[in-house]
Order: C-alpha cells, then structure tokens, then sequence
C-alpha cells in the first residue's frame, strides 16, 4: 500500500557537474506542474498534469523499473530533459502578485493526487500531453509510427476557443531550405516557380517574355500584369521569399490536450474523468512505496521453466543430466527467492509436463509481468565451451539493463565465464509482449559445468544471484 507519511525520493543527474541531486519526487513534481501547464487553469486540470508529470518520472525510475540514465547508474532522470525546470521560490519575480496564489494551487493539485499514476497493465505509461489539440487527439502509430494502446485518438471540442484554434507563422524561404536540407527556389530568375493554385498556365515566348498566365484563375496577358503591378517588363520571374505556415492547436496531438481537460473541468469533470477521456484503458494508482525487506514488493515476474515433457527437445549431458529438469528445478527456487523479496510470481510450468511456446507466450501477456526470464542450459557440440549467455529482445533498453544486473550477479555468484549480453529474435522474446530475458545458466555440453548443475546447492545459488541481479536493478539494496 502507498504510505502517504512517507515520502519517495529520486535520484538526478546533473549532468554539467557530474553529480546526483536527491529531491522528493512531489516537490520535483510541483516544479514540473509549474513549468509545463498555465496556472490559470481549473484545480482539476492541474491534477490532471501532476498525475501526468509524476508518471513520467516514475516510469524512468529504477526503483519502478524504469531504465534511468544510462551515462550513470544510479540516477533516474537527466534533468536537462526538462529544460527551464526551476525551484517554486524562483518563480516571485515572473508571477509577480499571483505568486503566492499559484504556489498555493500547484500545492494543492500536487498533495491531492499524491502518489498518483497512470497504468496500463500494470505499468506506468508513456503519459504524452499537449496544449491544444484542435478538434481532435491523434492515433500513436500516426506520430511515432507503433501502435500504443492507451494513445487512441478522441475527439475533443474542449479547446475550439483556445488561443491557439487558428495561428501562423512566416518563415523566410532561405531558413526553410537551410533547416530541412532542400532547394525550394530557382537560380534562374525567369524560370517559373509553381505555386499551386496562385499561378498557372504560364506561356513565354521565344525571348522569354510572358504573353498569357493564369494568377488566381483569372488570365492576363504578360503586358496586363506589367502595367497592373507597375513592373519593369513582361520579361517577368517570381520567387516567394517567406512562407506562411497555418497551424490548428499546438503539439502533435498525442495524449492529453491541455485546454480540452480545462474546459472540461469547468464544465464540472474530475481530474480522473478528464485522463479516462484521453488515455484509453488507463487506471489511476497510488504507487508502492519502496521497502528495504520487501524491495521487489509490487513486483510481478513470470518465470519460464524452458522444455518439459517426456517428448522434450531439450538437451542432455554427457552424464544423463536433462536440461528440462535443471531449468525446472532452478525456476522453482528462483521463485522462493523472489516471493521471499516481495514479488509476485507466476511459472509457465510446475512440473515435468510440455506447455507449447504459444501456450506460454499467451500466458505471459494476460498477466503482464513487469518482466518475463525464461530458464535455460545451453549446448555445444564441442564440450570444452563453457560459461554464461543472456539475450533480450533487440531495442528493448530496459531488458537489457536487467541482463546486465543478472549477468554480474550470477557469474559472481557461480563463477561463470560472463560470455556476453546479446539481442536476439526467439520467439518468447518476440511474442512476450513485456521486456523479456533468455537466460543460458551454463554448458550442460560441458563436463565440469553438467557437474555443477547436477548439485542442488549450486541451482540454489544460480536462482539467489539471478533474484539480486532483480534487486539490484531496482536499486533497493
């Protein structure tokens, strides 16, 4: 349960003097509110932006299994990702008399939704926000190209009236060839530039002059337009120099529009009505607290007993030793040493029986793990290779940083050769829709490592270090 005496805290990287600040994570999100929404929206739309913004930061946290940063270890977040972020105190001089009123506001919105996150199976979400939609928010895959469940386009008429339903901007033609690489204009200044739907239909002669064109579908002849405009000549060019972009709303429209959950908090919706409406299949949870005897508490982790069965395509040591029963026998253990360290833990198998790949990937994605580890011995036809392999699912960053938590511990633990972190494409880690892990304990090929694995207490240790490789990737030890 979420301790509301007790605050959480995270960890930042100030990357410029290459240290870690430790803030309160709703003092932090105070800060944020105040950087990223106008004060002068209702109370419940700012506690639409303080769930939004203490998501985000509890979605990079360690201790929530987010991936931090990743140039140092124990950090959360890099606060150069919210450039312009300042203390409360800083902000006297910009709000002038309003201060203590907005101060009072942020604190209010911040307190009354404490500990507050948005979830989607289990899982903080990636909560994307924007000012002005116009009309209507957008699909994910439209904006980032990958399908995201919670980010389904609404329609939304809340901010029709918002300062920014219908704006422009003039930027010269050099500044847009500059910033996007392209050639927009002719050297040749009698060289016709088309503009669609301004002029067409341009006929010259021979010494280049222009006899007849078309300008806004009306036709002239080249002499009309010399002495209409009260031009040089009818040996005429054009070239625009500025471009006029028109915009409606202002973001690129994915998740929740700010003035829409303000217009529809004056019209009387709560805070939670407001991001049901613009996150689709999202819940509103108050997050665990961190627990030093319970560090993976909140956790959910399903384990993968890889083979099984008497047809089981597993392999065999020299010495008889099958790998379908060491793979068992540690996931078994595993499951102790996590369940003892606060998780919640599911196996794909409890016993010498075949549950089909399809089977366990389908098991895997109704429950929607934090994470899936899937347990194997690995193989070579020459038995001299011996030592430890694990493999994620190529991009996914926060797999990977597991599986170097987990490598460290058990090669230390067990005493290994670490034979490498590696992207791979099996088909757990493709279909299991959560960060996945492969994880190859050792050589069952190998004389001296089949040996190991035959002893009990050595199985035992391999599941204690791959359950610290857990805890220390949520930084709770």
């Amino acid at each position: 349960m979420y301790d509301e005496s007790r605050e959480v805290y995270i960890n930042i990287y100030d990357k410029k003097a290459d240290k870690i600040v430790i803030n309160e994570l709703e003092e932090l999100v105070k800060q944020l509110v105040a950087w990223s929404i106008p004060l002068n929206f209702h109370i419940e739309a700012l506690k639409c932006q303080s769930i939004i913004m203490r998501t985000k930061l509890v979605r990079q946290m360690r201790a929530y299994g987010g991936c931090g940063v990743s140039q140092q270890k124990e950090a959360d977040i890099l606060m150069e990702n919210f450039v312009g972020v300042i203390p409360l105190e800083r902000y006297k001089e910009i709000w002038g008399r309003d201060y203590e009123d907005y101060v009072k506001k942020i604190e209010a919105a911040v307190m009354e939704t404490k500990g507050s996150v948005l979830l989607f199976n289990n899982k903080p979400i990636d909560a994307r926000a924007h000012l002005v939609c116009g009309g209507s928010t957008e699909n994910s895959e439209n904006v980032e190209g990958n399908v995201v469940q919670y980010l389904r386009k609404v329609l939304c008429n809340h901010c029709q009236n918002s300062p920014y339903s219908l704006n422009y901007k003039d930027i010269p033609i050099e500044e847009v060839e500059n910033k996007l690489g392209v050639k927009l204009t002719n050297d040749e200044v009698l060289k016709d530039t088309t503009i669609d739907n301004i002029i067409d239909d341009v006929l010259r002669d021979e010494q280049n002059r222009v006899t007849k064109i078309k300008i806004g579908g009306k036709e002239f002849k080249g002499k009309e337009v010399m002495d209409i405009l009260n031009i040089n000549s009818t040996r005429f060019g054009w070239r625009p120099q500025i471009m006029r972009f028109f915009t409606i709303g202002k973001g690129d429209g994915l998740g929740l529009c700010q003035y829409g959950a303000n217009n529809m908090a004056c019209e009387g919706s709560s805070a939670e009505e407001i991001l049901k409406y613009y996150y689709t299949g999202i819940e509103i949870k108050k997050i665990q607290n961190p627990c030093i005897n319970m560090p993976l508490k909140g956790k959910l982790v399903v384990i993968d007993p890889a083979h099984g069965g008497e047809d089981s395509d597993d392999h065999v040591g020299s010495q008889g030793l099958r790998e379908k029963d060491v793979n068992l026998s540690i996931a078994l253990h595993l499951e102790k040493e996590l369940q003892s360290l606060g998780a919640e833990v599911y196996l794909t198998r409890r016993e010498d029986i075949v549950v089909h790949l399809n089977d366990r990937a389908q098991m895997a994605n109704s429950i929607a793990p934090h994470f899936f580890i899937s347990i194997h011995q690995n193989y070579f036809n020459h038995p001299s290779k011996s030592g430890t392999e694990i493999y994620y699912f190529r991009g996914d960053t926060v797999a990977k940083e597991l599986a170097r938590e987990i490598m460290t511990a058990l090669t230390e633990e067990i005493e290994t050769l670490d034979k490498g972190i590696k992207p791979a494409d099996f088909f757990l880690l493709r279909e299991v829709i959560v960060s996945s892990i492969h994880v190859e304990v050792a050589y069952i090929s190998n004389f001296a490592e089949e040996k190991m694995l035959m002893d009990d207490s050595f199985r035992k240790r391999a599941a204690k270090s791959i359950a610290k490789g857990f805890v220390n990737f949520y930084r709770y030890i």
